[in-house]
């Protein structure tokens, strides 16, 4: 059954989105009623064509000739542009994308948040007929609800409901325990990322590898800027028995962990091992030389294109959740602990 349409709360033009979130559609296939193209049902389009007049909805002829001569738009948020993760899984979306020809419309967030509805209500505004989301700290819920307009499509994130492409976490802090488990350490410390809803993984992976080994686990919170995880690997080191080494939530709390270490006169790999997560270019650099998780954050950009692509040619599939395992790959960072 379909609802009635209240226009009461409406003082501007309305939008495609507006007769998406009232007829019970997607945005995408609102799109696809208007453009007269195959994949609706005549019932829908009579349905979503009902609503729109009801609110008052006009299709911009200009848009309508130029949706039907370019391809759809692909509309991509960004957690944070200050870690380059976020980088290498736009270059992932754009490898894909650019065979396709589709456009792309870029949004970015903030390090706290606070940006994360503003930037995803500007990619509906900006009419994108998918979003692609890498980062996202909302609540399932909410991300899903703002997959009933638009479809979204989650990197790096596993979201029930939403099209998800990600890697393990808690098998990526599994192969981080366990390297430095056979390097000999025993007291590992874990900083870890404040504790949000779709990333428990790392921590929990952690706790449990390190009872699992009969280890004592040591976790300091940090949140996701370099200073903040200095902070916390200095109180990890002025402990009585301070760790031997720390498993970073990600490679810029690795440097955090470095910045405390150079301060002191101590170096990483020698005086303490140091992993971190993501396995971003920083951590390939010679002079930093960081031992680090592998998420191949480039696949899961390209895995997270292609699902958006199913999505735009194929509206009503079922949601589809893509794992990519993580690596370890081992550089200078981690030896075995000093004796003593």
């Amino acid at each position: 059954m379909w609802h009635c349409v209240d226009v009461s709360s409406l003082d501007r033009r309305p939008t495609q989105v507006d007769v998406a979130r009232e007829a019970g559609v997607s945005r995408a296939l609102v799109s696809i009623a208007y453009r007269g193209v195959k994949g609706i049902s005549p019932e829908t389009r009579e349905h979503i064509f009902e609503v729109a007049k009801q609110l008052g909805y006009r299709p911009n002829g200009v848009a309508a000739r130029l949706a039907s001569r370019y391809t759809a738009t692909i509309g991509v948020f960004l957690f944070d542009l200050y870690n380059e993760v976020f980088a290498d899984i736009f270059e992932g979306v754009r490898s894909v994308t650019a065979e396709e020809g589709r456009p792309l419309v870029l949004s970015v967030g903030s390090r706290d948040g606070s940006r994360e509805r503003e930037g995803l209500e500007m990619l509906q505004n900006a009419r994108a007929d998918v979003i692609i989301a890498a980062g996202l700290m909302l609540p399932d819920a909410a991300v899903t609800k703002v997959g009933e307009t638009t479809p979204v499509v989650s990197a790096s994130r596993s979201i029930p409901g939403i099209d998800s492409a990600f890697a393990s976490d808690e098998a990526g802090a599994e192969l981080a325990v366990a390297h430095l488990h056979e390097l000999g350490h025993r007291r590992i410390a874990h900083i870890a990322s404040p504790p949000r809803q779709g990333y428990l993984g790392r921590k929990a992976g952690y706790e449990r590898s390190m009872l699992v080994r009969g280890l004592a686990p040591l976790v300091r919170e940090a949140d996701y800027s370099q200073e903040s995880a200095a902070v916390a690997a200095a109180s990890l080191l002025d402990l009585a028995e301070p760790p031997t080494a720390i498993f970073a939530n990600n490679d810029i709390a690795a440097l955090g962990v470095i910045d405390v270490l150079s301060e002191r006169g101590l170096r990483a790999g020698a005086d303490l091992s140091i992993v971190g997560y993501d396995d971003t270019p920083v951590a390939r650099l010679p002079t930093v030389s960081l031992t680090s998780v592998d998420l191949h954050a480039q696949r899961l950009g390209a895995v997270a294109a292609e699902l958006a692509l199913r999505r735009l040619s194929e509206p009503a599939a079922a949601i589809e959740q893509r794992s990519i395992d993580p690596e370890l790959i081992p550089r200078g960072s981690t030896t075995a602990p000093p004796r003593g």
